[in-house]
């Protein structure tokens, strides 16, 4: 039976999986591990992909990755390639190293980005090898707000656009036992299904750790600007770009309706909608 051809557009998001060929240990190693994870560092800056999250167990990892104009596969095609070749070489080995196709689920990163980052990094504490602080994952690079290999700027900012507030959140979320689950496990999944426990998306996750007045608190300290100046016309057009921002935050992370929105900020509610109806289009 031929196979599926990958979906290849700019910006698609996967979720790789790639596995030792019959479920060997190929990287039971740190050698192993940090060499795999240079090749994807190569290939990923070469074609101007994103990794918004990885870990490396012994015998398989999980990718994250956003491609750009270049297909998932070409990327993943090279790092296999020259991964299997150094490490034959160094082994003394010939043959397969990886089983003939790795896995790659299109996911919507409107929708799954969050929770597929959390899946991933909560891996080795469903494997029972490793607490949250795993060596071989993107999780330190984010609670150390720090980018190695990973973009985790934009993944942060869905939670706060203060820094210290986004580190905080997101660890509270990734930490979340509730979606820790014994031997549950999505690689071994039909393509099509996706384990309620990452069936979360990223609004909802907003919505269950940030207020308005959170909200409120970010937007002064960001534009250093006292929220009294958001209310009603203005004439500063500085202020009105930081008026619409505000607008469309709320609105993005379904904290306010038009109604209420139009009395937080004394204006009217065809001003409110407009500024939404101008932000969807």
């Amino acid at each position: 039976m031929a196979r599926k051809p990958r979906i290849h557009y700019e910006g698609a998001l996967y979720h790789v999986i790639v596995r030792g060929n019959n479920r060997e240990f190929i990287f039971n190693e740190s050698d192993a591990k940090q060499l795999y994870l240079e090749k994807v560092n190569k290939y990923v800056g070469k074609y101007n992909a994103k990794l918004y999250a990885y870990v490396i167990m012994d015998n398989h990892a999980h990718l994250l990755m956003e491609v750009s104009n270049e297909s998932l596969s070409k990327i993943m095609q090279l790092i296999q390639q020259t991964f299997t070749q150094h490490y034959n070489k160094k082994q003394n080995r010939t043959g397969h190293l990886f089983e003939q196709r790795y896995k790659a689920i299109n996911c919507d990163k409107e929708v799954y980005l969050l929770s597929l980052i959390r899946y991933i990094h909560q891996n080795p504490i469903r494997a029972g090898i490793s607490d949250i602080n795993y060596r071989w994952s993107s999780h330190t690079e984010y609670t150390a707000y720090r980018s190695k290999q990973c973009d985790i700027q934009f993944p942060l900012s869905i939670f706060s656009v203060d820094k210290k507030k986004a580190v905080q959140m997101y660890t509270e979320f990734v930490e979340d036992e509730d979606t820790i689950e014994g031997e549950t496990s999505y690689e071994l999944m039909p393509e099509e299904i996706v384990p309620e426990e990452i069936i979360i998306s990223n609004r909802e996750v907003i919505k269950k750790g940030i207020k308005v007045e959170d909200i409120i608190a970010e937007t002064e300290k960001l534009h250093n600007i006292k929220f009294e100046m958001l209310k009603g016309r203005s004439g500063n057009r500085e202020v009105s770009k930081i008026k619409k921002e505000f607008i469309k935050r709320l609105v993005k992370y379904k904290l306010m309706n038009q109604k209420q929105l139009s009395d937080l900020l004394e204006v009217s509610e065809q001003t409110i909608s407009r500024i939404i109806n101008n932000h969807e289009q």
